[in-house]
């Protein structure tokens, strides 16, 4: 679950640019929230597909990593777009394509029908994400904005996640997708407010620096491991929560917390002292997140299911501010951290996939232990990347 931007790098790029107005920011938060909301909440979304269509536990992954990589790739292309296009008109055309994706996936029933839908969904999704973050970019305290969208987004899925099972129950799988198409929609009077793009004076990919690129190629493939490890367990811990036995509420609770304990990690790795460095904090990261995939091995308990839960988004929205930080140092005008959007989101949705290839009768032993052996190659990575490389010189600086 990405809570933190995944186009970091987009926020420099409108640095410069005419500032954000408050109906702008508005737009922002929700557009970004509306294209966000798969990732915010995919065991939930997960469990509706499943309630909806006679998909088993390998298929219910392939579908969240052609949802997810839809999206990554719409993220990168957006920050292509950004200086070629007008704001608005892509915003619109990326809340235009969730709505025919979420029609799709509510009309469809087989497993090709659903996976083609949600290809749709991904890339509208991606295009919001991209171009609503380029915008919080442009605010005059981007951190705040960024916040803004951060805890309201939280609290909208955190909301989202405990009523999901009623709303299955009392709604219906079916129309709960007509209603995430009705979504999109009215996030789409909110493009009124928002920037059109078309005075912007930057273009992050003219810009002459050099970029630190073994820092970089070690910080991307840690990123890549890190959030593929992590991806892969937060899609599944609602499906192994029912493989145990456990009730839709104490899921629901579960999960809901988790995100809270999401907004906490994150909060705490930004009041990390400088003199601390990032290699032990992102240890700490690394230990509570592997612990929280070691809770969901066997039958699961309740308390240790909500520990879980809580454990794994704490240390996994700890680590992501620290690996956005080293992979600006890698280019301080933002080229890498806006790589790392796309490269992470790749990592999020083929993490599931690749957990699904491994589920045998319900045992999802093997995607656990793999997990924990990836995540801790990804630390090894970074960790290597901290103490090797060094940062750009003042002479490749923006």
């Amino acid at each position: 679950m990405e809570l933190s931007s995944p186009v970091e790098g987009l926020a420099h790029f409108a640095t410069h640019a005419p500032r954000l107005k408050p109906a702008g920011l508005a737009g922002a938060v929700v557009i970004g929230i509306v294209g966000a909301l798969i990732i915010f909440v995919t065991p939930g979304f997960l469990a509706i597909i499943a309630a909806h269509a006679a998909l088993d536990d390998a298929q219910l992954g392939y579908i969240a990593a052609w949802d997810i990589n839809a999206m990554a790739v719409a993220i990168g292309v957006s920050a292509f777009l950004l200086t070629r296009c007008n704001w608005r008109v892509a915003v619109g055309v990326g809340l235009g394509l969730i709505v025919l994706g979420n029609i799709g996936t509510a009309l469809a029933s087989s497993y090709a029908g659903i996976a083609a839908a949600r290809v749709v969904a991904g890339a509208g999704e991606g295009i919001a994400i991209g171009f609503s973050f380029a915008a919080l970019g442009r605010a005059r305290n981007p951190d705040r904005a960024f916040a803004i969208y951060l805890v309201t987004g939280a609290l909208f899925s955190t909301l989202l996640l405990f009523t999901i099972p009623t709303l299955i129950e009392r709604v219906g799988p079916r129309d709960l997708f007509f209603l995430n198409a009705g979504l999109a929609v009215i996030a789409g009077i909110s493009l009124w407010g928002f920037p059109d793009g078309s005075k912007s004076e930057d273009d992050m990919f003219s810009i002459g620096a050099r970029i630190n690129r073994a820092l970089a190629f070690y910080c991307l493939l840690a990123v890549f491991l890190y959030f593929f490890a992590t991806g892969a367990m937060w899609s599944y811990i609602e499906r192994i929560g029912m493989t145990s036995g456990l009730s839709p509420d104490v899921i629901a609770n579960g999960l809901s917390l988790g995100t809270l304990a999401g907004v906490l990690g994150a909060g705490c790795a930004g009041l990390v002292p400088a003199r601390w460095g990032r290699s032990w904090p992102l240890l700490a990261s690394g230990a509570i997140s592997i612990v929280s995939f070691q809770l969901l091995l066997g039958v699961v308990p309740a308390i240790g299911f909500v520990t879980a839960a809580v454990m794994l988004l704490f240390g996994w929205n700890f680590a992501q501010p620290l690996l956005s930080g080293i992979c600006s140092e890698a280019d301080r005008c933002g080229r890498v951290v806006c790589a790392m959007g796309a490269i992470q989101t790749f990592g999020t949705g083929l993490g599931p996939a690749a957990a699904g290839a491994t589920l045998r009768g319900g045992d999802f032993s093997l995607a656990i232990w793999s997990s924990c052996g990836i995540l801790l190659l990804s630390l090894g990575v970074i960790i290597f990347a901290i103490h090797r490389t060094g940062p750009p010189a003042a002479s490749d600086r923006c």
